[in-house]
């Protein structure tokens, strides 16, 4: 049992337990089950929907029983800036779909992690489908080193301090189907690099090129690329990415590298971007 919390963080422990994939595919969680993975008592968490309920951030099927994610969290999700990011950056990653023939993301950065908010599937895409929402380490990955390289020296620094062993956001076990491509399992272990001094040599790699590069550190033999968007103000705010298999590009990465920076400054236009550019 865990430690006594607020009622606020027990809310949205509850609410991040139904957002997970397991609830999305099983139409639901039960309230036996958001205990389990809370490690609260049922007790506790039934009040606690029962809140949430009545406050339409969650809904009950009542022939099931099951508990799901509310409209009201739906609604108050699409008024954020990443929902209206996203929405903009379809056209832009529906061409760079054409253009690799595999799925392209956008991504933004969240202090450690690095969060997909919308993806476009290529016709016959490598990779699953269900990328949007997926929360990962940002360091270990091109997006996350895309958006990192756009600030100072001192700031990547401190930054490091602070989020270079930051793990993804913790997934509860459950009996899903394993995806069809493999995950690096060392992935949540790795550190962005050996240490500091080597992390801003890489920035620095990336600022020169314009994008950033991860050869397998997150699916072994996909090769990742990444770019950053500027907003108006000339501000790194998300990053376009796609990832091709190896065997397609083998050590040329200068090639699809192109392509996502590309991507990246029409976006950045679109955004009004004043400076468009490597940093």
């Amino acid at each position: 049992m865990r430690t006594h919390t607020s009622g606020l963080a027990r809310d949205l422990e509850v609410l991040e337990a139904l957002s997970m994939a397991e609830a999305f595919t099983n139409g639901g969680l039960g309230v036996n089950r958001i205990a389990e993975i809370t490690e609260r008592d049922k007790g506790q968490i039934s009040r606690v929907l029962k809140t949430l309920s009545q406050s339409q951030l969650v809904d009950r099927d009542s022939a099931t029983l099951k508990y799901s994610l509310g409209s009201k969290i739906y609604s108050m999700a699409m008024r954020t800036k990443e929902a209206h990011l996203a929405s903009l950056a379809e056209p832009r990653l529906f061409e760079l779909v054409a253009q690799t023939q595999e799925s392209a993301h956008l991504n933004v950065l969240r202090g450690g992690r690095l969060l997909t908010t919308k993806t476009v599937v290529a016709a016959n895409a490598l990779r699953r489908s269900g990328w949007d929402g997926l929360i990962i380490a940002a360091g270990n990955t091109a997006s996350g080193r895309a958006i990192l390289a756009g600030l100072s020296d001192e700031e990547v620094s401190l930054w490091w301090y602070e989020h270079a062993q930051d793990a993804p956001l913790p997934v509860a076990k459950s009996k899903l189907p394993r995806a069809l491509e493999p995950i690096n399992t060392e992935f949540k272990r790795q550190q962005p690099a050996k240490n500091l001094r080597t992390f801003l040599v890489m920035m620095q790699e990336i600022r020169d090129l314009g994008y950033a590069i991860s050869d397998g550190e997150f699916q072994p033999g996909i090769v990742d690329a990444a770019a950053p968007i500027r907003d108006s103000s000339n501000k790194i705010v998300a990053a376009i990415s796609t990832g091709v298999p190896k065997q397609r590009v083998g050590e040329q990465f200068d090639s699809i590298g192109q392509l996502v920076s590309a991507a990246a400054l029409k976006f950045s236009a679109d955004l009004g971007a004043p400076i468009i550019g490597p940093a």
